[in-house]
Protein backbone atom coordinates (compact mmCIF):
# COMPACT_ATOMS: atom_id res chain seq x y z
CA UNK A 1 0.00 0.00 0.00
CA UNK A 2 1.10 3.35 -0.63
CA UNK A 3 3.19 5.69 2.15
CA UNK A 4 1.56 8.16 3.64
CA UNK A 5 4.26 10.94 3.61
CA UNK A 6 4.61 14.64 3.59
CA UNK A 7 5.65 15.25 0.15
CA UNK A 8 6.24 13.99 -3.29
CA UNK A 9 6.95 14.46 -6.79
CA UNK A 10 3.81 15.66 -8.81
CA UNK A 11 2.65 12.88 -11.44
CA UNK A 12 0.24 12.63 -14.29
CA UNK A 13 -3.36 13.76 -13.60
CA UNK A 14 -6.36 12.14 -14.97
CA UNK A 15 -9.13 13.76 -16.32
CA UNK A 16 -11.54 15.53 -13.62
CA UNK A 17 -14.56 13.97 -11.93
CA UNK A 18 -17.87 14.94 -13.62
CA UNK A 19 -20.45 15.89 -10.74
CA UNK A 20 -23.62 13.04 -10.39
CA UNK A 21 -25.41 15.14 -8.26
CA UNK A 22 -24.97 19.34 -8.44
CA UNK A 23 -24.73 21.01 -5.41
CA UNK A 24 -28.40 22.50 -5.87
CA UNK A 25 -29.66 19.34 -5.79
CA UNK A 26 -27.05 17.88 -3.23
CA UNK A 27 -28.39 19.98 -0.43
CA UNK A 28 -31.97 18.41 -0.70
CA UNK A 29 -31.28 15.47 -0.76
CA UNK A 30 -32.11 13.71 3.13
CA UNK A 31 -29.83 10.73 5.10
CA UNK A 32 -32.59 8.30 2.64
CA UNK A 33 -31.45 9.62 -0.17
CA UNK A 34 -27.92 10.07 0.42
CA UNK A 35 -27.94 6.56 1.17
CA UNK A 36 -29.67 5.75 -1.81
CA UNK A 37 -27.01 7.16 -3.97
CA UNK A 38 -24.15 5.65 -2.18
CA UNK A 39 -25.93 2.24 -4.01
CA UNK A 40 -25.30 3.46 -7.18
CA UNK A 41 -21.51 2.78 -6.90
CA UNK A 42 -18.37 2.30 -4.82
CA UNK A 43 -17.80 4.98 -3.05
CA UNK A 44 -14.03 5.92 -1.31
CA UNK A 45 -15.39 4.47 2.24
CA UNK A 46 -16.36 1.74 0.09
CA UNK A 47 -12.70 1.00 -1.52
CA UNK A 48 -11.09 -1.06 1.41
CA UNK A 49 -14.14 -3.48 2.10
CA UNK A 50 -14.93 -4.09 -2.17
CA UNK A 51 -11.54 -5.59 -1.92
CA UNK A 52 -11.10 -7.10 1.12
CA UNK A 53 -8.97 -5.03 2.95
CA UNK A 54 -11.75 -3.34 5.32
CA UNK A 55 -11.38 -4.41 9.02
CA UNK A 56 -14.89 -3.89 9.42
CA UNK A 57 -16.88 -4.89 6.14
CA UNK A 58 -16.42 -7.53 4.36
CA UNK A 59 -16.44 -7.75 0.59
CA UNK A 60 -20.14 -9.86 1.26
CA UNK A 61 -21.60 -7.65 3.84
CA UNK A 62 -21.10 -4.52 1.02
CA UNK A 63 -22.53 -6.68 -1.46
CA UNK A 64 -25.82 -7.13 0.41
CA UNK A 65 -25.53 -3.00 1.02
CA UNK A 66 -25.35 -2.73 -2.67
CA UNK A 67 -27.36 -4.79 -4.08
CA UNK A 68 -30.74 -3.85 -1.39
CA UNK A 69 -30.41 -6.90 0.76
CA UNK A 70 -29.19 -5.65 3.90
CA UNK A 71 -32.41 -4.89 6.02
CA UNK A 72 -31.73 -7.79 8.12
CA UNK A 73 -27.98 -6.30 9.16
CA UNK A 74 -27.19 -4.03 11.90
CA UNK A 75 -27.52 -0.37 11.30
CA UNK A 76 -25.65 2.68 13.09
CA UNK A 77 -28.25 5.09 14.52
CA UNK A 78 -26.61 8.19 13.24
CA UNK A 79 -27.88 10.27 16.33
CA UNK A 80 -26.20 7.27 18.61
CA UNK A 81 -24.10 9.63 20.84
CA UNK A 82 -21.82 6.06 21.39
CA UNK A 83 -21.38 5.51 17.82
CA UNK A 84 -18.05 6.52 16.42
CA UNK A 85 -20.10 7.46 13.55
CA UNK A 86 -21.90 10.44 15.20
CA UNK A 87 -18.29 12.36 16.68
CA UNK A 88 -17.18 11.57 13.71
CA UNK A 89 -20.04 13.81 11.68
CA UNK A 90 -20.60 16.44 14.64
CA UNK A 91 -16.46 16.69 14.86
CA UNK A 92 -15.53 16.99 11.36
CA UNK A 93 -16.09 21.03 10.89
CA UNK A 94 -13.66 21.09 13.81
CA UNK A 95 -10.88 19.10 12.46
CA UNK A 96 -10.97 20.93 9.32
CA UNK A 97 -10.84 24.48 11.09
CA UNK A 98 -7.70 23.12 13.10
CA UNK A 99 -6.55 21.85 9.91
CA UNK A 100 -6.71 25.17 8.47
CA UNK A 101 -5.30 26.79 11.62
CA UNK A 102 -2.33 24.22 11.43
CA UNK A 103 -1.17 24.20 7.99
CA UNK A 104 -2.22 27.43 6.78
CA UNK A 105 -4.73 25.95 3.75
CA UNK A 106 -8.11 27.36 3.51
CA UNK A 107 -11.44 24.54 2.39
CA UNK A 108 -14.71 24.51 1.52
CA UNK A 109 -17.15 21.41 1.49
CA UNK A 110 -18.08 20.08 -2.07
CA UNK A 111 -21.76 19.75 -1.84
CA UNK A 112 -21.62 17.49 -4.98
CA UNK A 113 -21.63 13.39 -5.59
CA UNK A 114 -18.15 12.94 -8.35
CA UNK A 115 -18.03 10.03 -10.48
CA UNK A 116 -15.34 9.00 -12.47
CA UNK A 117 -15.17 10.19 -15.89
CA UNK A 118 -14.60 6.72 -17.25
CA UNK A 119 -15.67 4.34 -14.53
CA UNK A 120 -19.30 5.39 -13.79
CA UNK A 121 -19.73 3.16 -10.95
CA UNK A 122 -16.91 4.60 -9.02
CA UNK A 123 -18.39 7.94 -6.74
CA UNK A 124 -16.69 10.11 -4.50
CA UNK A 125 -17.80 12.53 -1.55
CA UNK A 126 -14.92 14.80 -0.71
CA UNK A 127 -15.22 15.89 3.22
CA UNK A 128 -13.32 19.47 1.72
CA UNK A 129 -11.76 20.79 -1.23
CA UNK A 130 -7.97 22.55 -0.44
CA UNK A 131 -7.89 25.87 -2.20
CA UNK A 132 -4.89 27.59 -3.83
CA UNK A 133 -2.26 24.94 -2.38
CA UNK A 134 0.06 23.76 -5.14
CA UNK A 135 1.13 20.33 -3.46
CA UNK A 136 -2.56 19.40 -2.01
CA UNK A 137 -6.59 19.43 -3.23
CA UNK A 138 -8.19 17.27 -0.57
CA UNK A 139 -9.15 16.91 2.83
CA UNK A 140 -10.19 13.77 4.34
CA UNK A 141 -11.49 14.33 8.47
CA UNK A 142 -11.04 11.92 10.68
CA UNK A 143 -11.47 11.40 14.48
CA UNK A 144 -9.90 8.01 16.64
CA UNK A 145 -11.06 7.34 19.69
CA UNK A 146 -9.43 5.65 22.48
CA UNK A 147 -10.27 2.08 20.56
CA UNK A 148 -9.49 3.46 16.86
CA UNK A 149 -6.13 5.66 17.95
CA UNK A 150 -4.50 2.51 18.19
CA UNK A 151 -5.37 1.94 14.80
CA UNK A 152 -2.71 5.34 13.79
CA UNK A 153 -0.05 4.02 15.81
CA UNK A 154 1.76 4.15 11.90
CA UNK A 155 0.17 6.36 10.17
CA UNK A 156 -2.79 6.54 8.14
CA UNK A 157 -4.43 3.06 8.31
CA UNK A 158 -4.00 1.11 4.56
CA UNK A 159 -8.20 0.76 4.57
CA UNK A 160 -7.83 5.11 4.68
CA UNK A 161 -5.59 4.99 2.38
CA UNK A 162 -7.74 3.12 0.00
CA UNK A 163 -10.44 5.35 0.92
CA UNK A 164 -8.13 8.81 -0.28
CA UNK A 165 -6.38 6.99 -3.32
CA UNK A 166 -10.42 6.64 -4.44
CA UNK A 167 -11.00 9.77 -4.18
CA UNK A 168 -7.47 10.77 -6.08
CA UNK A 169 -9.00 7.73 -8.78
CA UNK A 170 -12.03 9.66 -9.02
CA UNK A 171 -11.29 13.26 -9.12
CA UNK A 172 -7.70 13.12 -11.35
CA UNK A 173 -6.46 15.27 -8.15
CA UNK A 174 -2.51 15.30 -7.10
CA UNK A 175 -2.77 14.51 -2.84
CA UNK A 176 -4.58 14.23 -0.14
CA UNK A 177 -4.22 15.46 3.67
CA UNK A 178 -5.68 13.23 6.15
CA UNK A 179 -6.27 15.13 9.21
CA UNK A 180 -7.13 13.19 12.57
CA UNK A 181 -8.18 14.31 15.65
CA UNK A 182 -7.25 11.25 18.38
CA UNK A 183 -8.55 11.20 21.36
CA UNK A 184 -10.39 14.39 21.23
CA UNK A 185 -7.03 16.12 21.97
CA UNK A 186 -3.89 15.52 19.37
CA UNK A 187 -4.49 16.76 15.92
CA UNK A 188 -2.28 14.90 13.04
CA UNK A 189 -1.90 15.73 9.64
CA UNK A 190 -0.19 13.08 7.19
CA UNK A 191 -0.13 14.11 3.47
CA UNK A 192 -0.84 10.64 0.97
CA UNK A 193 0.44 11.22 -2.94
CA UNK A 194 -1.52 10.05 -5.96
CA UNK A 195 0.01 7.04 -6.95
CA UNK A 196 -0.46 6.13 -10.47
CA UNK A 197 1.09 2.83 -10.23
CA UNK A 198 -1.38 2.02 -7.96
CA UNK A 199 -4.46 3.61 -9.03
CA UNK A 200 -4.80 0.93 -11.97
CA UNK A 201 -4.82 -1.96 -9.97
CA UNK A 202 -7.31 -0.40 -6.78
CA UNK A 203 -9.59 0.17 -9.98
CA UNK A 204 -9.42 -3.50 -11.54
CA UNK A 205 -10.10 -5.05 -7.80
CA UNK A 206 -12.90 -2.50 -7.76
CA UNK A 207 -14.19 -3.40 -10.69
CA UNK A 208 -14.55 -7.14 -9.70
CA UNK A 209 -16.44 -6.32 -7.20
CA UNK A 210 -19.04 -4.33 -9.32
CA UNK A 211 -19.45 -7.35 -11.18
CA UNK A 212 -20.82 -9.06 -8.64
CA UNK A 213 -22.86 -6.38 -8.10
CA UNK A 214 -24.24 -5.96 -11.55
CA UNK A 215 -24.40 -9.79 -11.96
CA UNK A 216 -26.15 -10.14 -8.97
CA UNK A 217 -23.82 -12.89 -7.53
CA UNK A 218 -22.63 -13.06 -4.09
CA UNK A 219 -19.04 -12.85 -3.74
CA UNK A 220 -17.60 -15.64 -1.42
CA UNK A 221 -17.48 -15.52 2.52
CA UNK A 222 -14.04 -14.40 3.80
CA UNK A 223 -14.80 -15.71 7.29
CA UNK A 224 -14.74 -12.61 9.13
CA UNK A 225 -17.48 -11.36 11.37
CA UNK A 226 -19.09 -8.99 8.94
CA UNK A 227 -19.47 -11.78 6.87
CA UNK A 228 -20.93 -14.21 8.89
CA UNK A 229 -23.41 -11.28 9.80
CA UNK A 230 -24.07 -11.00 6.07
CA UNK A 231 -24.41 -15.02 5.86
CA UNK A 232 -27.04 -14.87 8.55
CA UNK A 233 -28.97 -12.36 6.47
CA UNK A 234 -28.87 -14.37 3.62
CA UNK A 235 -30.04 -17.60 5.08
CA UNK A 236 -31.22 -17.11 8.46
CA UNK A 237 -32.55 -20.57 9.19
CA UNK A 238 -28.80 -21.62 8.84
CA UNK A 239 -28.17 -18.95 11.44
CA UNK A 240 -25.09 -17.90 8.75
CA UNK A 241 -23.76 -21.49 8.20
CA UNK A 242 -23.09 -23.10 5.32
Amino acid sequence: MAEAHRAGEPSARARPALRLVKPQDFRKLDRAQWLDMRKQGIGGSDAAAAIGLSPYTSPLELWLDKTGRDAELPKVDPNDETSPMYWGTLLEPIVAAHYTRRAGHKVRRINAVLQHPEHPWMLANLDREVLGAPDVQILECKTAGYHGARLWEDGVPEYIQLQVMHQLAVTGKQAADVAVLICGQELRIYRIERDDELIPKLIQLEARFWRHVETDTAPPADGSESAALALKALWPRDSGTV
